[in-house]
């Protein structure tokens, strides 16, 4: 076979079957150590913040209005999987004086070296015509897919980040957004700020209109928004802490990512609704709909990859009195603390599902999900 036939021949049946491992075993070792993966970004992101205060007190560094982790390829192809961080004011990418860190990514693309260590190997049997420029250029096309367990590990860990003290004092501009992506190409919001005074009653209006792609990632806490209509609306990853979405119609929404922690849906309408890895800790869930949802943490398919499995949906702390779960897919949600007094499972699927020991007592689980789910 020419050149071109070895190629295709080494990507079809070489390079496909490693990058399915690889990735499997990503997901594996993701799932299994994310917490204490959070605690090490944390810490870096600690020290980042403290360093970018100290600058600003000696006036060195504006208000921050972005910070940006962005993967270099360059770096990857020598073995360095640092992100660069970037922390800039509100010109973003025309701040002339950046404060620049880097983030170590081993723990993601130790996979993805292992992998093309053992393409390189293999291209040895293809007689010369599979070169190292070509797994080179290979090596670069699969980055993309590790460096999501890079933005899926920021998501996670950043809501607890930003508590600490050091991001506290940063001097920060009102609308700050953390992007991971790649350097000078396409990047994504991560965790977004948003202290500009807003209208509860214009969001709501806005909201009802009900517009493609113009709500994910958007701040909409502490609003006053009961009684809407948002049925089938893209919500992903869209900021409602402490805001009041009772007696609403949320349907069919994308609420993938969402943030309700503090929130009150008082006999709200989710059904059919998309809630993986959405937060709802703390909220004011009495007699809301859950039914049919889909929620479940992981791989849609363990026996395929096609992106990170989804986090846990989380309820903690919840008072979910009279709440209908009836048909909902909530595996691996945590129901730790919450109120589940008269909480409707009937039919759900709560295979790895955590909920405290003295609820017990309170669920109406059948013998299935009695032996499926954790207790802790």
């Amino acid at each position: 076979m020419n050149r071109e036939e070895a190629l295709e021949h080494f990507k079809e049946h070489e390079v496909k079957q490693r990058q399915l491992a690889s990735l499997l075993a990503l997901e594996a070792f993701f799932q299994t150590n994310k917490d204490r993966l959070a605690e090490d970004f944390q810490r870096s992101f600690q020290t980042i913040c403290r360093l970018i205060s100290e600058q600003q007190l000696v006036g060195e560094k504006k208000r921050i209005g972005h910070l940006s982790f962005s993967m270099l390829r360059t770096e990857l192809l020598v073995g360095r999987p640092f992100y660069l961080i970037e922390a800039t004011d509100e010109e973003w990418i025309f701040d002339e004086e950046p404060y620049l860190a880097s983030y170590d990514a081993s723990w993601a693309f130790s996979f993805l070296n292992e992998m093309i260590s053992e393409l390189t190997e293999r291209a040895k049997t293809y007689m010369g015509t599979i070169t190292l420029p070509d797994i080179d250029r290979i090596k670069l096309e699969e980055a993309a897919n590790f460096h999501q367990y890079v933005v899926s590990l920021a998501r996670y860990a950043l809501p607890w980040a930003v508590n600490c003290k050091e991001y506290i004092e940063l001097e920060k501009e009102e609308e700050l957004e953390i992007r991971i992506g790649e350097y000078f190409d396409c990047s994504e919001v991560v965790y977004k700020e948003d202290q500009t005074e807003k209208d509860s009653a214009e969001i709501k209006e806005w909201l009802e209109e009900k517009l493609e792609d113009e709500y994910p990632y958007e701040v909409f806490a502490n609003l006053q928004l009961s009684e809407g209509n948002y049925e089938e609306t893209d919500l992903r990853y869209t900021d409602f802490r402490k805001s009041d979405l009772s007696q609403s119609s949320l349907n069919g929404c994308l609420l993938i990512g969402a943030n309700l922690t503090g929130s009150n849906l008082t006999n709200s309408d989710l059904s059919n609704s998309f809630i993986h890895e959405a937060n709802f800790s703390g909220s004011v869930l009495r007699q809301a709909n859950f039914s049919e949802i889909e929620g479940a943490s992981g791989l849609v398919d363990s026996s395929t990859w096609e992106m990170p499995g989804y986090l846990p949906v989380l309820f903690e702390g919840a008072d979910l009195e009279g709440a209908n779960f009836e048909g909902a897919d909530v595996r691996g949600a945590s129901f730790l603390g919450a109120s589940l007094q008269n909480v409707n499972f009937s039919g759900a699927n709560l295979d790895g599902a955590i909920f405290s020991k003295d609820a017990k007592g309170i669920l109406r689980l059948n013998a299935q999900q009695q032996s499926s789910v954790i207790w802790k």
